[in-house]
């Protein structure tokens, strides 16, 4: 049996790999392989295909991105090399003498093109072929949010109204991190559906969301929002260290927004330098807009002489945020 799986969504690629690997059993270490593509030579393939499985039903062989090394493969004259036309001609033809106690996997973690002598041999094996491209599900597309919604559901897990969608835009696209936050927030709630407030407790991001609404308010002068935003996040037990952190934290990433959209940087180019996601990158964008330069600096300077007050004692955390917060939505 062969396998391509291909396209950037990793972790939909390697659940397939593991259940897969699941059917060896007790049996899996002893009869599977894992081959970097980067360095793989046709021997050595071979040499690992036509091995007969020890014991179990089938050997595994697991290949990692072969294809795409070979497609990246570029000779004098800018061309595909010689020498990688002539490994997948080899391969478009072994794939179909390899010993039926192999089950192969070509895992690439970009998409095959259609083009791609390989992939179009895989569609003539009829069932001795499966080829599945992986991609990322999109956050502004919905298909995010309806990944999310059928991960709970495969997993028997119910979700409130809303969850799915706070959830893929708390998390990006990271679907590995969202399974584990699935998994850990069935755990607090239990039999019930999990809720809106069951991620503001379990999940940081939620609370950071709750941060950027905050310093939203604060940017269009709604005091009384952010007020309102403080205690809901004080209720659900955050430290007001914390919130002061997190607040600084926003805060810096506004003055550094700012300067990289004076230099004409898009979006994209912004969350890459920040090492953010798109999501809060845009969110970031849209809040400096309401201020200047110099009033980041101001307030950068007022959160530090903030830390530094509550720190050393001569205010109390509480009342150092209050104050903090009616000062933030007067800058001028």
């Amino acid at each position: 049996m062969i396998y391509l799986f291909h396209g950037d969504e990793e972790f939909g690629r390697n659940e397939r790999i593991a259940a897969i690997k699941a059917r060896l059993g007790d049996l899996a270490e002893m009869n599977t392989v894992t081959l970097e593509g980067r360095s793989l030579t046709r021997e050595q393939l071979q040499h690992h295909c036509d091995s007969p499985p020890f014991l179990g039903d089938f050997r595994l062989v697991i290949v990692n991105d072969l294809l795409t090394r070979l497609a990246k493969s570029k000779g004098p004259d800018g061309k595909q090399s010689q020498t990688a036309r002539d490994f997948l001609t080899w391969l478009t033809e072994y794939i179909s003498t390899i010993p039926e106690t192999t089950t192969l996997v070509l895992n690439e973690s970009k998409k095959v093109a259609a083009r791609n002598p390989v992939l179009k041999a895989m569609n003539k094996l009829g069932d001795g072929g499966v080829v599945t491209l992986f991609e990322t599900p999109q956050l502004k597309r919905g298909e995010l949010a309806a990944w999310v919604a059928k991960r709970a559901r495969a997993m028997n897990i119910r979700l409130e109204r809303g969850v799915a969608e706070d959830l893929a835009a708390f998390i990006g696209s990271n679907l590995r991190l969202i399974n584990s936050e699935l998994e850990k927030l069935a755990l607090y709630a239990g039999d019930r559906p999990i809720s809106k407030a069951d991620l503001a407790v379990m999940c940081p991001y939620a609370r950071e969301a709750s941060i950027f609404d905050m310093v939203d308010a604060l940017g269009n002068r709604r005091t009384a929002i952010a007020f309102r935003l403080l205690a809901q996040m004080r209720n659900q037990g955050a430290h007001p260290l914390y919130l002061l952190t997190m607040i600084v934290r926003q805060y810096r990433i506004l003055l550094q927004v700012k300067d990289y959209m004076a230099r004409g940087m898009r979006k994209d180019e912004i969350a890459s330098a920040l090492h953010l996601h798109p999501f809060p990158t845009g969110k970031a964008m849209s809040q400096a807009r309401n201020y200047t330069p110099r009033q980041l600096e101001s307030i950068y300077d007022r959160l530090l002489e903030t830390d530094v007050a509550i720190k050393t004692g001569k205010l109390e955390a509480n009342l150092a945020l209050d104050m903090l917060v009616v000062e933030l939505a007067r800058v001028q």
